[in-house]
């Protein structure tokens, strides 16, 4: 069994409100898992179940992230504000420092090659900086996160979800998190009326006002009011997928 956290931007404290859910009411569940993936914001998550970085940890600073954005007239765009320089240094801080081992064959992370814009999935990590490496790719959004991509390999590369949001490892059965509503094994459950469904890079979503509204957090940090709000349904929801499962 794997799990799957697709590229959002800053949705993904929804994200951490899922993980949070299933380190707490099914711990065994969580252990047992195979393999962990994620493109983008998703990737991040993905590699702190993957290196057992805590989440407590994780939350305090992407809240110190999202607090830091709002101060800059408009926020992560604004040039002095450097996304990158500050997610490098959370990995630095969080990562252990055999993270790449614990990684290695057990993360699998969506990139873009920007030489083809083709997607790539990778898995072997042969130090820690080439898994920071990876991850900073990942996330890296072209203009949004600045000018300079990425580079290992002998290629630069660039956000994974641009090619692939919602990665699956290449064995097992792969449970799905998204933080819009769709087809995805663990997500909101909107009341607003479906008009109606679409891919964006793997991921399922439905075209409603809920996810309409929810796309205002994407690239812009939410205050600490939506920030909780995130967090909670990101929580409840897999408390409800484990429950309707039996596996808590």
């Amino acid at each position: 069994m794997n799990l799957s956290f697709a590229g959002c931007g800053f949705l993904g404290v929804y994200h951490l409100g899922v993980a949070a859910g299933l380190s707490k009411s099914a711990p065994r569940f969580l252990k047992s898992i195979e393999a962990f993936a994620g493109a983008s914001a998703g990737s991040l998550i993905a590699a702190a179940l993957a290196t057992s970085v805590p989440l407590e940890q994780c939350s305090h600073f992407v809240q110190d992230l999202a607090k830091e954005a709002r101060k800059k007239p408009l926020g992560p765009i604004n040039p002095e504000f450097d996304l990158i320089g500050y997610l490098r240094g959370g990995l630095e801080k969080f990562l252990p420092h055999d993270g790449h081992e614990m990684a290695t064959g057990r993360l699998y992370v969506s990139v873009t090659r920007l030489k083809d814009n083709r997607n790539v999935l990778l898995s072997q990590y042969d130090s820690r900086e080439f898994l920071i490496e990876t991850l900073l790719a990942s996330c890296f959004i072209p203009i949004y996160a600045g000018l300079k991509f990425p580079q290992f390999d002998g290629q630069k590369w660039y956000d994974g979800g641009f090619t692939d949001n919602l990665p699956r490892p290449p064995h097992g059965k792969t449970i799905l998190v998204s933080p819009f509503s769709g087809d995805s094994d663990i997500c909101p459950e909107d009341s607003s009326r479906v008009m109606a469904e679409f891919k964006w890079r793997n991921m399922s979503v439905s075209l409603n006002k809920d996810n309409a509204m929810r796309t205002q957090h994407i690239l812009y940090p939410p205050n600490q009011q939506a920030f909780d709000k995130l967090y909670q349904a990101g929580y409840k929801d897999a408390v409800n997928y484990v429950t309707t499962k039996g596996l808590s």
